[in-house]
């Protein structure tokens, strides 16, 4: 006769002070990092993530003020959150720039800058045409739809993680092909 192990005295406890320390909180610290992020759908997953690494790490766990762990922990979520967009903003301007670099002079500006475009446009589609279909999938939401990271990976069922992943890796390949194409 086998019997079913029974959950150790303690877990239900802790799992119930987690629940109201999540019911507590979730809503003051979404609020700040909506404020700091911009985005309150962006601001629900960060605060998400803070609390499941809190949970995942409960073992570990030795906080005298849990409301001041979890706005700093919030508030340097949003941070990294900020930080990486600014990194896929900056590395997008600095593409535009490098293929205007690459336009003839004796173009007019309106038509350089129209086949800046075009050509932004074949290299981006010539680097999804090799891409595995979970990276071109994520690239494609990324780089044609405009969504961001944790938009892609709650539309996809997948991590904030792994879609960042992916991007890095689409993005050198991009730049890469990028770059070949300017050295042509």
């Amino acid at each position: 006769m086998l019997i079913a192990p029974q959950p150790a005295p303690h877990a239900h406890r802790e799992s119930r002070a987690f629940d109201l320390l999540f019911q507590r909180h979730f809503e003051p610290l979404t609020r700040l990092v909506a404020r700091m992020v911009s985005c309150r759908h962006v601001a629900e997953e960060l605060v998400q993530d803070v609390f499941l690494r809190m949970w995942n790490g409960r073992e570990d766990f030795a906080v005298r003020d849990p409301e001041t762990y979890l706005r700093r922990a919030a508030r340097n979520r949003a941070l990294d959150w900020l930080r990486r967009e600014h990194l896929h903003r900056a590395w997008a301007e600095e593409v535009l720039r490098e293929v205007r670099a690459t336009a003839p002079e004796t173009q007019s500006a309106h038509q350089a800058s129209q086949d800046d475009l075009a050509e932004v446009r074949r290299a981006i589609a010539e680097s999804l045409d090799t891409m595995p279909q979970r990276r071109r999938l994520v690239c494609q939401l990324r780089w044609q739809a405009e969504l961001g990271p944790t938009n892609i990976a709650s539309h996809l069922g997948l991590s904030v993680k792994t879609v960042e992943a992916h991007l890095t890796t689409g993005t050198k390949e991009l730049a890469a092909r990028l770059h070949r194409l300017r050295d042509d």
